[in-house]
C-alpha cells in the first residue's frame, strides 16, 4: 500500500491550486475526486453560476495565472438586474464577472497541478480511518491507500469533516440549490439576482451562458425546494422571461455561514479543512471562487512555514474569517425586504 504525505480530497478550485502549491514544496501528495477530470465526456456537472468575481480574479492574478479563451463562454456580464419579485422593483448595478464554463474552469486548473501528483479521478471516498502512522482512506473501488495528512476540498458534503470534525458543529445553515438550465431564449444578456421572501430567505440567479439560460435559487432543506420552484418560474414567465426548452435539472448542497467561521485544523496538524468545506463560502451571495482560492492559499502558506501548521493557518486565514464575518452583517441588511426596499427605491449605487 502506498503511502502518502498528503492526501487532499476534492479536485474543485480549492482543491487543484492547493495541489499545486503544496507539490512545489516538495510532499508526495495524491489528490482525489469523485468527477472523470482526466477524460471526456463529463460524467458528473456542478450546479454553479460559474461566475469568476474580481475578488477571485484578483487571487489567479496573484499566482500568475491567466484563462485560456476556451474556458470563457459567452455573452460577458458588466451588470446585475436586481428583481424582488414582492415588490416588483427592479433595479441594475454595475458589476464585474467573468462568465466561464465551470466544467472547463475545473478541468484547466486540474491540468496545473504537477505531474509528480498522483491524481485517483472517478474515486469516492467512503470511509476514513485513522491510527497512530495516520490515515487510511478507503474508496469505491475496493481500494484504499495511507497517508499522513488528509486535507478536506471535498465541498458542502465534506467526508473528510464528517469523519475528522464531527465533535464541531458549523456556524452555517444547510440549503439546496436547485437549477434548470434552458434552450437561449435571447431573452436579454443580464445576469439577475432573485429575490423572493415567500420563496426563499436566500436568493435566485438567472443568466445566459453560451446558448442557454440558467435559472436557479437556493432552499433550506426541510422546505419544500421544488414546490417554490416551481412557484418562481411562474413568477419569472408572468414578468415577461420567455424560457426556451428545459434541457437539464440540476441540484447542490449549499452552506450559508451564520456566526463566527471556525478553522478547521486538527492540534497535531494531520487534518485540515478549506474552502466551502471549511463554510468559507460567502453567505450573501453564495460566491466561493474566492474564498476557496485564498483558503487554499494560505493553508499551503502554513504548510510552508513550517512548525504549528494549524497556528499558522488560524493565523493565515484571520483577513479571510473577518470579510466571512462582515458579509454575515452585509447579508442580514442586504435580506432585509424593508432595507432592500428602501436601497433600490433611492437608487442607491445603481446605473441611472
Amino acid at each position: 500500500m502506498d503511502l502518502y504525505d498528503i492526501a487532499v480530497i476534492g479536485a474543485g478550485p480549492c482543491g487543484s491550486v492547493l495541489s499545486m502549491l503544496l507539490a512545489k514544496q516538495g510532499y508526495k501528495i495524491a489528490v482525489i475526486d469523485k468527477r472523470n477530470l482526466d477524460c471526456l465526456p463529463p460524467t458528473r456537472s456542478k450546479a454553479c453560476g460559474g461566475l469568476l468575481s474580481p475578488d477571485a480574479q484578483r487571487v489567479l492574478a496573484s499566482l500568475e495565472l491567466n484563462l485560456p479563451n476556451n474556458v470563457l463562454v459567452d455573452p460577458q456580464l458588466f451588470s446585475v438586474v436586481t428583481i424582488d419579485l414582492e415588490t416588483g422593483l427592479q433595479r441594475h448595478y454595475q458589476r464585474f464577472y467573468l462568465n466561464m464554463d465551470r466544467e472547463k474552469f475545473d478541468r484547466y486548473l486540474v491540468s496545473l497541478i504537477p505531474d509528480n501528483v498522483v491524481r485517483l479521478f472517478s474515486t469516492m471516498v467512503k470511509d476514513i480511518s485513522s491510527d497512530s502512522s495516520g490515515y487510511q482512506i478507503f474508496t469505491d473501488d475496493n481500494k484504499s491507500l495511507k497517508t499522513k495528512i488528509i486535507i478536506g476540498c471535498d465541498g458542502a458534503g465534506s467526508i473528510v469533516r464528517k469523519k475528522m470534525f464531527n465533535d464541531l458543529k458549523m456556524n452555517v445553515k444547510n440549503y439546496y440549490a436547485i437549477q434548470h438550465v434552458y434552450e437561449y431564449s435571447k431573452y436579454n444578456s443580464n445576469y439577475y439576482a432573485i429575490f423572493d421572501k415567500n420563496l426563499t430567505d436566500y436568493s435566485g440567479w438567472a443568466f445566459p451562458k453560451n446558448g442557454t439560460f440558467s435559472i436557479g435559487m437556493a432552499f433550506k432543506q426541510e422546505s419544500e425546494g421544488n414546490s417554490f420552484f416551481d412557484i418562481l418560474i411562474e413568477k419569472l414567465e408572468k414578468k415577461g422571461m420567455k424560457l426556451g426548452k428545459l434541457i437539464k435539472k440540476e441540484g447542490a448542497l449549499l452552506l450559508r455561514p451564520c456566526g463566527i467561521p471556525k478553522v478547521y485544523a486538527k492540534k497535531d496538524n494531520t487534518a485540515f479543512l478549506a474552502g466551502e468545506a471549511a463554510g468559507y463560502i460567502s453567505p450573501s451571495s453564495a460566491e466561493g471562487f474566492s474564498f476557496a482560492f485564498n483558503s487554499a492559499c494560505a493553508l499551503a502558506e502554513a504548510f510552508k512555514k513550517g512548525g504549528n501548521i494549524s497556528k499558522n493557518y488560524c493565523k493565515l486565514t484571520l483577513k479571510l474569517r473577518i470579510k466571512l464575518i462582515l458579509k454575515i452583517i452585509k447579508a442580514r441588511l442586504m435580506y432585509n425586504q424593508y432595507v432592500r426596499k428602501i436601497i433600490m427605491a433611492l437608487k442607491i449605487n445603481a446605473i441611472r
